[in-house]
């Protein structure tokens, strides 16, 4: 394969130091050789700045951060930085399959429309065990993905993912440093009018879990902010697409499709269907390509949803 495009690969960590070598070893054996791996250290207080500096491999760039400001800061700080014609996100403490690089690029060259890949992965425990279970995506031509967006992100994890630079100077795309831990999701949605993505049923990497990541901490510490921001970011990814919506229709996804709850009451059904109703109006003034598959979506998280309610209303119908 001729390695004439060059890949960045920007990764971020803040005290990853039992996972670091590994993680940085398995983006250095890839067999795609035209790459650099900059390298954003966001304040670290462990020994992690050691095991970094062992490196002589002159691919290697090496920023850190004089305090901790958080991944969104960190990735805008290595989006500066990067010279690679695509550009791919990765953590302290994930593994990264050797052909992953060469796969993506070879994708990428022969899509010229694509702007952005992405994949599959498999989750890893603290001691490095891959489960058997392959991670696939569930949506992947661009307007299947295009459609889901609206309700929640399937680009799996930023690891998994390679895009075009481009497309960012183009348009001037960086990280909103106000997110807590939904850096991703607002990344995609903001770059998404301007681009064309792709998921592959491909296991691009090893997605650690069970550790107390950081991103987690964050949520756990408080939890009604991080509620509240992905309600804002349910609202900045259906204005972006044209939708007028009230909070009510907000309120009501993120309840029961976003956090996954159950409908038992009557109020709340009705309020599912006005929604609904409301999208579907609005579709036909918009045209949008996906149109269908955004009430496919709809129904779909719907169905789930109202199961519980379906089952106590007949319940209660068979008793009188």
């Amino acid at each position: 394969m001729i390695e004439d495009k060059k890949v960045s690969i920007i990764l971020c960590f803040y005290n990853e130091e039992r996972y670091l070598q590994k993680a940085i070893d398995s983006v250095l054996a890839q067999t795609y050789h035209n790459f650099e791996l900059i390298i954003i250290n966001d304040g670290s207080t462990d020994g992690s700045d050691a095991i970094i500096k062992k490196y002589t491999d002159d691919r290697i760039i090496y920023k850190i951060n004089t305090e901790n400001r958080r991944l969104a800061y960190s990735r805008n700080r290595g989006l500066e930085l990067a010279t690679g014609d695509y550009i791919g996100f990765f953590d302290g403490d994930d593994i990264m399959l050797p052909d992953k690089m060469e796969k993506q690029v070879k994708y990428l060259k022969e899509h010229a429309d694509v702007t952005l890949l992405s994949g599959g992965y498999k989750y890893m425990d603290a001691q490095g065990n891959v489960e058997e279970e392959f991670i696939a995506p569930r949506y992947v031509s661009d307007e299947q993905i295009r459609a889901y967006m609206l309700y929640g992100n399937c680009i799996a994890c930023a690891g998994a993912a390679l895009f075009r630079r481009e497309i960012l100077e183009r348009q001037e795309i960086r990280f909103n440093e106000k997110n807590l831990a939904s850096e991703d999701y607002r990344f995609w949605i903001d770059m998404m009018p301007y681009a064309r993505f792709a998921n592959v049923n491909e296991c691009f990497f090893y997605y650690r879990v069970n550790h107390g990541s950081k991103a987690m901490d964050i949520v756990n510490q408080d939890r009604t902010a991080y509620d509240a921001e992905i309600r804002e970011l349910l609202k900045h990814a259906w204005s972006a697409r044209g939708f007028t919506l009230e909070e009510s229709d907000f309120t009501f996804m993120h309840s029961y499709f976003y956090k996954r709850k159950k409908i038992w009451k009557p109020g709340t059904v009705y309020q599912g269907i006005k929604t609904y109703k409301k999208i579907k109006k609005q579709l036909c003034t918009l045209k949008l390509p996906e149109g269908k598959l955004i009430l496919l979506y709809y129904k779909e998280k719907w169905l789930r949803a109202y199961r519980v309610y379906w089952i106590i209303k007949k319940a209660a119908g068979m008793a009188g």
